[in-house]
């Protein structure tokens, strides 16, 4: 799927806090006025979501979506590749009961690769074929394939002066509602409002991926996915806002690659800030 270029979607936008937000770092490298779980930072101190965060997020949702009953109306049927979503206990794609998977990856040909490739995702205009990869698991990622889909680590705004807050708060006993002694504990946010940049790279994506990407999109602008810790306690809402996408195909990388600009385009009039 990726030894020849066939496009690629460049996605960018805002991402807006619209609760205070947590996202935990580990408490034996961060430890900013002796908070326990301080949010997770650049090498300058800034606070940064990590794209695997994001990306968690988005797939988790994308999954129940398309576990919905909706999902009949959502993907085509005449993709080349699966259409029902998998599971943890019945993976799209599984060496300990796919034979012919076993083989492409034990052997140690270098032909074997791209074969490897269009068994599991399939290649668009074969009717004869399916690939094994699941729509979520092709765009992000499986355990024998790079993902299509990538998020970068989402940099704060440069307006953030250190802006945190401390939530505190006691652990409760689940049998009497009562708090544990001893237990208190704080917890790193930041505010309501803070903003932070969002960029995204869709390779080689076929319309409906496109169109499942897109959707994504606006499942984050319409705040559905939220991120991060503590969010039966609120936290964790956010929107992505002026989104817009750049594409460069076979037609145009020749001039991208020389330095042409490529316009990007407001991906829809939703997202389009005043």
């Amino acid at each position: 799927m990726f030894h020849k270029f066939i496009n690629r979607y460049v996605i960018t936008g805002e991402l807006e806090a619209v609760t205070a937000l947590h996202v935990g770092a580990a408490e034996d490298v961060f430890k900013p006025n002796g908070c326990k779980n301080p949010f997770f930072r650049n090498a300058d101190g800034k606070p940064l979501i990590p794209g695997s965060s994001l990306k968690g997020a988005m797939r988790s949702f994308l999954e129940q979506y398309l576990s919905s009953d909706s999902d009949s109306t959502i993907i085509p049927d005449n993709i080349h590749y699966r259409r029902s979503v998998c599971s943890a206990d019945h993976p799209c794609a599984d060496h300990k009961t796919d034979p012919d998977l076993k083989r492409l990856l034990k052997s140690n040909k270098a032909e074997n690769e791209k074969k490897l490739s269009e068994y599991l995702f399939c290649v668009a205009g074969d009717d004869k074929k399916r690939g094994k990869l699941c729509i979520v698991c092709r765009l992000f990622g499986s355990r024998y394939s790079a993902a299509k889909f990538s998020i970068r680590d989402a940099g704060v705004d440069d307006s953030f002066e250190d802006e945190f807050e401390i939530r505190s708060g006691v652990a409760i006993d689940r049998n009497f509602g009562t708090s544990v002694g001893g237990n208190k504990f704080e917890t790193e946010v930041v505010p309501k409002g803070t903003k932070f940049s969002f960029r995204a790279i869709l390779e080689n994506g076929d319309d409906t991926e496109w169109m499942i990407i897109r959707q994504l999109l606006m499942a984050m602008h319409l705040n559905m996915i939220p991120i991060g810790g503590m969010k039966s306690r609120g936290l964790g809402e956010i929107r992505l806002q002026k989104v817009r996408y750049q594409k460069i195909s076979q037609k145009n990388i020749a001039d991208y690659l020389s330095g042409k600009e490529i316009k990007f385009t407001v991906l829809n009039e939703e997202s389009r800030e005043a």
